[in-house]
């Protein structure tokens, strides 16, 4: 009889485990290392209507578990470009990029609740270590979780302040701290034939992991799915070579004024 009780046991606090789990959906071949000149995918990706906002009995916070976790790795300094489209009318997409020093994919790495955030209730605009962040920021440096958030873009509708005080806007927003990683963020969001894709473009992101957090924004579609796709883009040799000469005869120029 004890033995049974205890096997009941764990069995419940397994499935209490995997149920809190949040989504990391797999990359088309399961390939998440991005070379430069190269694109990775993943198809449909996420369906849920409101996992990154819209939701109003979450305060428009976005809900982890409801939305999916994508890791990826850069191998080379490149211009990527994240998108992530609809397969339909029927949802707005959105997404956050972040910084993380490994694979990440919404495990809980700090303080959990209240101001820190969770993965059932977190701030999808939130600097690392912001209020609503906490949770998933890394601890050590190298460390498991989110170093930066650099950016995100929302197909759906902004809203003045999330539960943490923080307001979610519409269309592209750069939150980059001091570009270290990355030496501009633009983007876009664009419709065709009703169907919606949200970008961001990253002008030389550096070499490292990134994780994409990515889900519908707004509550009052039906929801279907997301495809995500990320393009590195190299920089040309020639632009490189040209760069150099340009430099060079500037400074012939600047030498030649000064004698």
């Amino acid at each position: 009889m004890k033995l049974t009780v205890l096997k009941t046991t764990l069995t419940a606090v397994a499935l209490s485990f995997a149920v809190a789990m949040p989504a990391a959906a797999a990359w088309v071949g399961t390939d998440n290392v991005l070379e430069p000149g190269t694109t990775i995918t993943n198809t449909a990706a996420n369906s849920n209507k409101q996992g990154w906002t819209g939701n109003s009995a979450l305060a428009y916070d976005a809900w982890g578990m409801q939305g999916s976790w994508l890791s990826f790795q850069l191998t080379g300094s490149s211009d990527t470009i994240v998108s992530a489209s609809g397969t339909t009318a029927t949802i707005a997409p959105a997404f956050t990029l972040y910084r993380t020093n490994s694979s990440y994919t919404g495990a809980t790495i700090g303080a959990s609740g209240g101001t820190n955030g969770a993965i059932h209730k977190f701030s999808q605009v939130a600097q690392a270590g912001q209020n609503g962040l906490i949770w998933a920021t890394a601890t050590t440096p190298g460390g498991a979780g989110i170093v930066e958030t650099l950016g995100y873009v929302n197909s759906g509708n902004s809203y003045a302040s999330n539960s943490f005080g923080q307001p979610v806007n519409s269309g592209v927003n750069d939150v980059s701290i001091d570009n270290l990683y990355e030496s501009g963020i633009t983007g876009s969001v664009s419709s065709s034939g009703g169907i919606t894709t949200a970008s961001l473009i990253l002008s030389d992101l550096a070499a490292g992991w990134y994780t994409v957090f990515v889900s519908g924004a707004n509550a009052s579609l039906t929801g279907s799915a997301i495809d995500v796709k990320v393009s590195a883009v190299p920089v040309p040799a020639a632009v490189w070579l040209f760069g150099s000469a340009l430099a060079g005869l500037v400074g012939t120029a600047r030498r030649r004024m000064a004698a």
